[in-house]
């Protein structure tokens, strides 16, 4: 019955702030607001301009304030917004406080803007948050959503890690919309979460419910972090779980971006003298584990394999492997990649493991499917999957649905680093490398995420979950 009457007091409230609202006082001749002067009764205000609002200001109930495109108004510090009525921001439109914002029982903040609250800023909904299709509320503060308020997410609603959002009224996203929990959303135990759009859960997002959650039919989670049901809580979950979550490369685009040097090698190198490598300055190696088939009898190890990884484990090193794919089809790359993987087990990989995608493309080849069935398989078993391939390939033949959901790895050889139009986590830079412990060349690396960081946090390829 909450349920039913959450969704007619949005009716209502959409439909009396149409026609009292926003509806009725267009009716009325606008007013240029200065931001600092008190706002009248029954009235009609815009802000075309950029304000740095000091002191305290009230929109009364039936007044609304609109701001423009290109408009800015900024809450500092000491100062306090207090809606009653509406504020509506436009398309091109920002607010940003760094005070105290509250949108009381009776009022409306519409949002076809940006919205941004600061670590320090105060923010509290007792009447109803609105962002629609275009807009984007991005909140660092922490935030209160109390049991008369509602929260309406038809566009971006972003709950970034510094903050805590207790949920005690409704908040329900729209299909189409979207609700990022970088930090904390507390779902208490009168309130209620619907979901028809996407709800997501970063690495470091937790998301408790003492109250209610409904995940409904078409909905979309992708949870990285935690949902947790507490005491008598109800999570109802319909919703269509996103392919690999936090095997996908959305994670990793979150995390903070380092510079580490790597090499790879294979039996190419031959005997490696691992306590030398060790010792010349890499922070990684990633170890050819193995071939598809190429002569009828089947995918092979590669013949160096067993004692690179135990040399580069026993001297320190992080470790990554990759199996170089002779896959023609899906059913080639499901043969190849659950042989791969069972050459893993018992290693302490702290490196993605990585399909090495590079042979001619024949006609008919179903490229997408042959990379999917890999490196599902990959995560079916518990690694971290990625592709590897050189920049031509990656741009011109890969489909962009494969370099948007797998972590990539490329090769470009010579000059800059590679400009994309897709995120990669390692270039390979150079073929004609060398290195005290190598004879000859050795291919050099560079990654930008920390890895093993990664992995022990999410309990990736065979670790345990962090609970840091």
């Amino acid at each position: 019955m909450k349920a039913v009457r959450y969704i007619l007091t949005v009716i209502a409230v959409l439909s009396v702030a149409g026609c009292f609202g926003f509806a009725a006082a267009a009716a009325l001749p606008e007013i240029e607001w200065d931001g600092s002067s008190p706002l009248g009764n029954n009235r009609t205000y815009v802000l075309s301009s950029s304000v740095e609002m000091d002191g305290n200001i009230v929109i009364p109930e039936n007044t609304v304030l609109t701001l423009k495109q290109g408009a800015r108004l900024a809450v500092n510090d000491e100062a306090e917004l207090v809606i009653e009525g509406g504020l509506n921001l436009q398309s091109g439109s920002a607010l940003f406080v760094k005070g105290s914002t509250s949108v009381k029982e009776s009022g409306t903040l519409s949002v076809y803007g940006n919205v941004e609250s600061g670590t320090e800023a105060e923010f509290e909904i007792d009447g109803l948050l609105d962002i629609r299709p275009a807009g984007l509320v991005k909140l660092y503060s922490d935030t209160v959503v109390r049991e008369s308020g509602q929260v309406i997410a038809g566009g971006q609603l972003l709950l970034e890690r510094e903050s805590e959002t207790v949920q005690e009224g409704t908040l329900y996203i729209e299909n189409g919309g979207t609700v990022t929990v970088g930090g904390r959303l507390d779902i208490a135990e009168e309130g209620e979460f619907f979901s028809n759009g996407e709800l997501t859960v970063e690495r470091k997002g937790e998301v408790y419910v003492s109250g209610s959650m409904e995940l409904r039919e078409g909905s979309v989670l992708t949870a990285s972090g935690k949902i947790s049901r507490i005491d008598d809580g109800v999570v109802i979950d319909f919703s269509d779980h996103t392919d690999l979550s936090i095997y996908s490369s959305k994670p990793l685009k979150k995390e903070d971006e380092v510079l580490l040097r790597g090499i790879d090698v294979s039996w190419v190198q031959g005997d490696i003298d691992w306590p030398v490598v060790a010792e010349s300055g890499i922070d990684f190696v990633i170890i050819r584990a193995g071939r598809g088939d190429i002569d009828g009898t089947g995918p092979a190890m590669d013949n160096y394999f067993l004692q690179n990884i135990q040399g580069a484990l026993d001297n320190g090193l992080d470790v990554g492997v990759y199996f170089y794919s002779y896959a023609l089809t899906p059913e080639q790359a499901e043969e190849e990649a659950r042989f791969f993987v069972s050459l893993l087990e018992g290693y302490e990989i702290t490196y993605p493991v990585i399909m090495d995608f590079e042979e001619d493309i024949e006609e008919g080849m179903d490229v997408t499917e042959i990379v999917n069935v890999f490196l599902e398989i990959v995560a079916e078993n518990g690694y971290y999957p990625m592709l590897y391939s050189y920049r031509a390939r990656l741009d011109h033949v890969i489909d962009p649905e494969i370099t948007e959901k797998y972590a990539v790895w490329v090769a470009q050889f010579g000059g800059d680093q590679p400009e994309t139009e897709y995120d990669y986590f390692i270039w390979q830079y150079s073929y004609q490398g060398e290195i005290n412990g190598i004879r000859g060349n050795v291919d050099f690396d560079v990654a930008y995420r920390d890895f093993p960081e990664f992995m022990r946090y999410y309990g990736l390829n065979g670790f345990a979950v962090s609970e840091e």
